[in-house]
C-alpha cells in the first residue's frame, strides 16, 4: 500500500474527489459535512485497476487549517494537487505547493476538478495556469488530468494517473527502522486506545514492544488493521491503526511518535540546511513553528552561516530524527510559511560558529568531523540507517581515511591525534614535577583532558611514545624507580633500623606517595597495614626456615622469640609467610610449607 495526501485550495473538491474515487466521505465530523469545509484530516481506501492499495489523506485546504494539512502530509511522498477549474491557482494552492517541495514530495499527479461548471475554454486556461505555476518546481513535470467528481467525468483518468505515478515511485524504503508520526488518538470500545498514522521505516507487527519516543513511555501491539482489515504485520508506506496495550488515549497526542526501543535518537538541538520559501526570508534568529511528521512544536533558530544556508534548531520537546528529516518552518506571528529544513546533524557537538564548515560535507564525514568520536554501536541511529548500510558507511570512512577505527570507535584521526599530543604533554609534566610516580592514572587524566576513561584509552592506543598500563598512563620510556633517590634511601633506613618492629608509615614523616612508590618498587611491603623493609622480611624468612629445620613443627610463640618482636609484628610476619608458602598452618602450630626448601 501507498499513501497519497491531497492539497490545494479551500473548496476546490478534494474531498469530493476522494469520495468519488473511494466510496468513502473523508470528512468525519457533522460540523464538516453541515458546512462543506474540511477541518481536519480525512481517511479513506481505495483499489486501483492495477490493484494497487491507496490510501489517502484528505486535508483542510483553508489557511486558518494550515497546521492540519501540514499533519496530513508530513509522512508521505506522493500526493494529488487539486484545482477548480471554476476559480483556478489561489493562494493556498500556492502554499500547498511549496509545502509540498519542501518536504520533498515530487511524485503525485494534479487534478483540475469542477471541469463540468465551466466550459472547455476555460479548462484549457486553467490547465495553463497550472503549468505556468509548476513550472520550476519540483512538480513540474507531473501529468494534469481533468475531472468532475459529480458526473464522473475523468476519474478513470484520475485512477490511470495514481497508477502510474504509483509506477513511477521508487519502493517504499524499509531500514527496519519503523516509526508511526501520530495523527489521531480515539478510544475504541473494548479495545482501549488507537492511534493512526502512516506508517514509515519499516514494519511493525502483533505483540511488538514499542515506545512513545521522546517520553520514552513502553506500549505493546495488541491490534493492527489497514484499510479495514485486521492484519499481522504491516509495512511501510502504509496507513495503519495500532491497537496500543499500556498506555491510556489520553496520555498520547497527534505529533508524537511510535518507534522501536534503541532505535532512534531524539534530540532537542539539531543542525539543518535550510531551503527558504520564494519571497520569504527565515529569521536568524528568533521563535518558529516546526512542522515535523504530524505535529506541530516551538522551536528556536538560529543561523550558522552569513547566508543562512545552514541553522540550529532548538526543540521544545525531544522528536526521533534523523539525517535527511524534513520539516516546515512557519513564522507564529505573521502565520507564514518561510522555510523547509533538511536534518543533518543531531545534537551537533563543538562550537556553533565552527558547524557551517563541514555540514555540507557527505553524511559519514560530516558525523564524524562534528562529533569526534561516534560508536559503532550507535551510527545507525545517528546515521539514520540500517545495520548492514552503516557497517558499509563505517568502512568507507576508513578507507577513505575520514576515520580511525579504534575500540569500536570511528574516530577523527584529527581529534586523536589532539588528544594524543594533550596526554603527552600532561604526561611529561607530571613525571617532571613527581618522578618518582609511575605516571598519571587514566581517569585523573580523562578528566584533566575533559574526554572519558574509554576515548581516552581507545586514542592512546599505540601512541607512540606513551605506555597504559594497570590503569596508569606514562612515558613508555620512564621507568620512575625510587631506589636510588636519597629520599627512599633515608625511608628504607627508617624500617631496617628496627626490622621487626618497624614504624607506623604515619611516623616516618614521608609522604604518602613515596611511600606507596617504595613499595611499588619492592623496597617495602605492606602486609596487612603494616610496612616492613623487604630486607627485613627476608631476615624473618631465613630464621624461620633455621627453626622449623631444627624442630619441624613452631608456633607464633617460637617466630616471636626468634625474631625478639611483639606479637603485633609477629602475626602479619607470619600471615606473610604462610601466603608465600614458606609455611603452611596446621592447628595452631607451623610446619614447612611448599617454598620452604625442606619439603
Amino acid at each position: 500500500m501507498r499513501t497519497v495526501a491531497t492539497a490545494g485550495h479551500v473548496d476546490h473538491g478534494k474531498s469530493s474527489l476522494v469520495l468519488a474515487l473511494t466510496g468513502t466521505d473523508p470528512d468525519r465530523f457533522p460540523e464538516e459535512k453541515a458546512r462543506g469545509l474540511t477541518i481536519d484530516l480525512g481517511f479513506a481506501f481505495a483499489t486501483l485497476d492495477s490493484g494497487a492499495e491507496v490510501a489517502f489523506v484528505d486535508v483542510p485546504g483553508h489557511t486558518r487549517f494550515i497546521k492540519n494539512m501540514l499533519a496530513g502530509v508530513g509522512a508521505v511522498d506522493l500526493a494529488v494537487l487539486v484545482v477548480a477549474a471554476t476559480e483556478g491557482w489561489m493562494p493556498q494552492t500556492e502554499e500547498h505547493l511549496r509545502i509540498l517541495e519542501l518536504l520533498g514530495v515530487s511524485l503525485g499527479m494534479v487534478v483540475v476538478t469542477k471541469a463540468d461548471l465551466v466550459d472547455e475554454e476555460t479548462v484549457e486556461l486553467a490547465i495553463l495556469e497550472v503549468l505556468e505555476h509548476l513550472d520550476g518546481t519540483a512538480l513540474a513535470d507531473t501529468p494534469v488530468v481533468v475531472c468532475d467528481s459529480r458526473s464522473g467525468r475523468g476519474l478513470d483518468d484520475v485512477r490511470r494517473g495514481l497508477d502510474a505515478a504509483l509506477a513511477r515511485a521508487p519502493a517504499v524504503p524499509d531500514a527496519g527502522r519503523p516509526r508511526l508520526w501520530i495523527d489521531r488518538v480515539f478510544a475504541a470500545r473494548g479495545a482501549g486506545t488507537v492511534v493512526t498514522g502512516t506508517l514509515t521505516g519499516g514494519a511493525i507487527a502483533l505483540d511488538d514492544e514499542l515506545v512513545v519516543a521522546g517520553s520514552g513511555r513502553s506500549v505493546r501491539v495488541r491490534g493492527l488493521e489497514c484499510a479495514g482489515r485486521r492484519r499481522t504485520e504491516i509495512g511501510p508506506g502504509a496507513r495503519v491503526a495500532v491497537n496500543l496495550a499500556g498506555i491510556d488515549h489520553h496520555e498520547v497526542a497527534r505529533g508524537t511518535a511510535l518507534v522501536r526501543p534503541d532505535q532512534w535518537c531524539t534530540p532537542q538541538v539539531v543542525d539543518v540546511a535550510v531551503r527558504a520559501v520564494p519571497g520569504e526570508t527565515p529569521p536568524r534568529r528568533g521563535r518558529v513553528r516546526l512542522h515535523v511528521g504530524s505535529g506541530e512544536h516551538g522551536a528556536t533558530i538560529r543561523a550558522l552561516d552569513p547566508d543562512g544556508h545552514f541553522a540550529r534548531l532548538r526543540l521544545a520537546s525531544a522528536l526521533p530524527l534523523a539525517p535527511g528529516d524534513r520539516m516546515v518552518v512557519r513564522d507564529p506571528g505573521r502565520g507564514r510559511t518561510t522555510a523547509g529544513v533538511e536534518v543533518l546533524d543531531l545534537d551537533p557537538g563543538g562550537r556553533a560558529v565552527d558547524a557551517a564548515g563541514r555540514l555540507g560535507r557527505p553524511l559519514g564525514e560530516r558525523l564524524v568531523a562534528g562529533h569526534g568520536w561516534v560508536a559503532t554501536d550507535d551510527l545507525p541511529r545517528r546515521a539514520g540507517l540500517d545495520p548492514p548500510a552503516a557497517a558499509a558507511l563505517a568502512r568507507a570512512l576508513v578507507a577513505e581515511g575520514h576515520a580511525e577505527l579504534v575500540d569500536g570507535w570511528l574516530v577523527d584521526p584529527a581529534v586523536r591525534t589532539r588528544l594524543r599530543e594533550q596526554a603527552r604533554t600532561a604526561v611529561t609534566a607530571h613525571h617532571q614535577a613527581r618522578p618518582t610516580d609511575p605516571g598519571i592514572e587514566l581517569g585523573v587524566l580523562a578528566r584533566t583532558l575533559r574526554t572519558d576513561p574509554d576515548r581516552l584509552r581507545a586514542a592512546l592506543t599505540d601512541a607512540p611514545g606513551l605506555a597504559v598500563e594497570r590503569g596508569v598512563v606514562r612515558d613508555a620510556a620512564h621507568v620512575g624507580s625510587v631506589a636510588e633517590t636519597p629520599e627512599a634511601i633515608a625511608l628504607v633506613a627508617r624500617f631496617t633500623a628496627s626490622p621487626f618492629a618497624p614504624p607506623a608509615p604515619g611516623e616516618t614523616g614521608a609522604p604518602p606517595a613515596l611511600i606507596r612508590a617504595c613499595v611499588r618498587d619492592g623496597l617495602l611491603v605492606d602486609v596487612d597495614g603494616t610496612v616492613f623493609a623487604a630486607e627485613a622480611l627476608a631476615a624473618a624468612r631465613a630464621r624461620v626456615v633455621t627453626l622449623l629445620a631444627e624442630r619441624g613443627t613452631i608456633t607464633v610463640a617460637d617466630v616471636r622469640d626468634a625474631l625478639g618482636s611483639s606479637r603485633k609484628f609477629t602475626l602479619p610476619i607470619v600471615a606473610w609467610l604462610d601466603r608465600n608458602g614458606v609455611t603452611r598452618r596446621r592447628g595452631d602450630d607451623r610446619i614447612p610449607g611448599p617454598t620452604s626448601g625442606l619439603l
